[in-house]
């Protein structure tokens, strides 16, 4: 007897990947913190140098969105919920494009994740992110500062695969 098989839903894989970005997002930020302690203190020095006390990109989107809602972000702690929320959403929004993307690729889901993961750095964080004006360009900053950014990225992409992989299995 032939298995039957539901017919895929972009809503719902977008939806599963939504969450799987949630998830990333939150593992992507506890491996930020050892990540952004490698190197030597040559090194941290030269980073904290190319950001010049700048902000996280994530606070100052967050903060150019409130000042166009008309509602400024009028506290420091503001701006870190608000760098926060802007992490989430944005991992939220890239996690339901894979979910898009995923299904309809023959690549095993950790491989293709940590590819994703690569793609959101590259095209986000080298890209659109200096484009808009929320980060120098990338060649402000030290080699290091992209390596911990591209390793952060991988770690995302790797958290939003197996996610959306286990979260497929239990709703498909």
């Amino acid at each position: 007897m032939r298995a039957r098989w539901r017919r895929r839903s972009p809503w719902r894989d977008a939806a599963a990947g939504a969450i799987a970005g949630a998830f990333a997002s939150f593992v992507m930020e506890q491996a930020q913190k050892p990540i952004m302690k490698a190197g030597s203190d040559a090194t941290r020095a030269r980073e904290q140098a190319a950001f010049d006390g700048d902000p996280p990109a994530t606070v100052k989107v967050a903060q150019a969105v409130a000042r166009a809602a008309g509602h400024p972000l009028a506290s420091r702690r503001a701006g870190t919920v608000g760098g926060e929320l802007v992490h989430y959403a944005t991992g939220i929004g890239w996690g339901a494009l894979f979910g898009l993307l995923a299904p309809r690729v023959a690549v095993p889901a950790l491989l293709a994740g940590a590819a994703f993961g690569a793609v959101v750095w590259i095209v986000g964080d080298e890209g659109i992110v200096p484009a808009l004006g929320f980060a120098k360009g990338p060649r402000a900053y030290p080699p290091s500062v992209h390596a911990k950014s591209l390793a952060a990225h991988l770690v995302y992409g790797a958290a939003t695969g197996a996610s959306f992989r286990a979260i497929a299995l239990v709703t498909h």
